[in-house]
């Protein structure tokens, strides 16, 4: 089963790669087959497959000889170990709601892995992704809850729970954007905490914005020491808002229980 996991995690991951190459040059997702960024020319299945052909091609295009990007073979890589992770902690999917539930996750990871790597590279999240990943939530939390034996009432349901942690999240986040005139946060910001909110559920919200604010800290600190960034720099906080919600999704019982431990 993990092989499972690991396999299709790899195609995810150089699926994503696609996602993220038409959000910055602004193709079509239906645009056709994938091209070398430098010459153009369309790139054969067999120079396609995850991992196995940038070792064979040894990082370079066959027709150019231009460098391709690290960023895919780390995009194929990180979302295979992720897809393995989840898969590991997941209970095996021996109900339809539970299968639901692993589906949702991993489709949850890869949303989130193109709104981390776009936001850090471009300080922007992308509008098609954020509505993408309203929608999965959404969708993938009711099928959940219908598909749930014996059947759950809705005030209790994990549903409810996420509808309360999303317009939590929204109203903090649009509030930071508000009364800071978009210099502390942005809207795609506010819009991503109610993708966090939703798919957490209200229960999950404080240690995850705890994690999200406290890594963003850390790494915010480390970058005026090392002199990367200075104390009006702009940092992204996409990726830590998307990195906790990734690791709370498949670590969460676990860090929910810490969390309340070290509250008490």
């Amino acid at each position: 089963m993990m092989f499972i996991f690991v396999a299709a995690g790899l195609l995810v991951g150089s699926f994503l790669n696609v996602v993220l190459t038409r959000l910055e040059t602004e193709e079509s997702f239906v645009s056709g087959r994938s091209r070398c960024d430098s010459c153009r020319e369309t790139i054969r299945w067999y120079d396609n497959i995850p991992v196995l052909s940038h070792i064979v091609l040894r990082g370079k295009c066959r027709y150019c000889g231009v460098a391709i990007s690290r960023r895919h073979l780390i995009m194929e890589l990180s979302t295979a170990a992720m897809f393995a992770l989840a898969g590991a902690v997941f209970p095996a999917a021996s109900t339809l709601s539970t299968a639901l539930g692993l589906i949702f996750v991993l489709g949850m990871i890869g949303v989130l892995a193109v709104v981390f790597v776009h936001d850090l590279m471009h300080m922007e999240i992308p509008v098609s992704v954020l509505v993408f990943g309203i929608v999965w939530t959404v969708v993938s939390l009711f099928l959940i809850w219908i598909s749930a034996s014996p059947a759950e009432p809705f005030f209790s349901s994990r549903l409810w729970e996420g509808i309360i942690g999303g317009a939590i999240a929204f109203l903090l986040f649009y509030s930071l954007v508000f009364f800071s005139d978009e210099t502390w946060m942005g809207m795609g910001d506010a819009w991503l905490a109610l993708i966090l909110g939703l798919a957490l559920g209200w229960k999950l919200l404080l240690p995850a914005l705890t994690l999200a604010f406290g890594s963003g800290a850390v790494v915010g600190i480390v970058l005026i020491v090392l002199g990367r960034k200075g104390l009006q720099s702009r940092i992204p906080f996409g990726p830590f808002l998307a990195g906790s919600v990734i690791v709370m999704l498949i670590f969460g019982t676990i860090i929910g229980n810490a969390f309340g431990y070290f509250l008490i």
